[in-house]
């Protein structure tokens, strides 16, 4: 009776433990798919203001700018010159008129650069998507490589730049997305028995695209994502 007892509880680990590693192989993959799409999705919001900030720095210098040290320089501290109209038009007479009898002028003047950078992107950009947009999320720091170049023939010259985000800087300290610190015991218990050295799962990995913006071939701004 015992060796029965014995047996039947035997039978019941053994079930379970082939029932946790049917899970793990299931949700593992789905489980580093998306911490992709999350880390994909914060390094995308980077490059985004990356962009906007690049357009308008290349009005004021005729170039992007070849480190994200002085993108960022520019985006806290530049300014743009801008052309705007001052005065007032009455109602009753046009824009021409008004320039005619005095009424209204041109005059250039100074904007932050910051303001001129949110005004091409109201949709995706605030004043907070430039807090930490020059280093590539969870990586303690790392921040974005700007390589330039330029396409130059008789008559013009096209100033060019690109960035590269390979998929282990995208997915550098995984663990920190899959269990953040203030995780509860029982989460991290049941990370740890599921997704354990996920980061270490070289053929998920190879599943995913790495990211870049920009080319040094061709007149080109657009993403990988895009």
């Amino acid at each position: 009776m015992k060796i029965r007892k014995l047996f039947s509880a035997l039978l019941v680990i053994l079930v379970l433990v082939m029932a946790v590693f049917a899970a793990r192989s299931i949700m593992r993959p789905e489980k580093f798919k998306s911490v992709y799409e999350f880390r994909k999705a914060a390094n995308v919001s980077n490059l985004l203001a990356i962009r906007s900030a690049q357009a308008v720095y290349k009005t004021v210098y005729k170039k992007y700018a070849s480190d994200i040290d002085s993108l960022a320089d520019f985006v806290k501290n530049g300014y743009v010159e801008v052309e705007k109209t001052i005065g007032t038009i009455p109602d009753s007479i046009s824009q021409e008129q008004a320039f005619k009898m005095g009424l209204i002028h041109k005059e250039t003047v100074k904007v932050p650069a910051m303001e001129k950078i949110l005004e091409l992107d109201q949709k995706n950009l605030t004043p907070e998507s430039f807090k930490n947009f020059t280093r590539i999320p969870y990586s303690d720091n790392k921040k974005y490589k700007i390589q330039t170049g330029v396409i130059s023939n008789k008559n013009y010259e096209v100033p060019l730049y690109r960035i590269d985000v390979p998929i282990d800087d995208i997915l550098i300290n995984m663990d920190r997305t899959v269990t953040p610190e203030n995780s509860n015991v029982f989460k991290k218990v049941w990370d740890k028995i599921f997704f354990n050295n996920l980061s270490e799962e070289t053929q998920y990995k190879s599943l995913y695209p790495d990211l870049y913006m920009g080319s040094l071939t061709e007149a080109s701004t657009a993403g990988s994502w895009e």
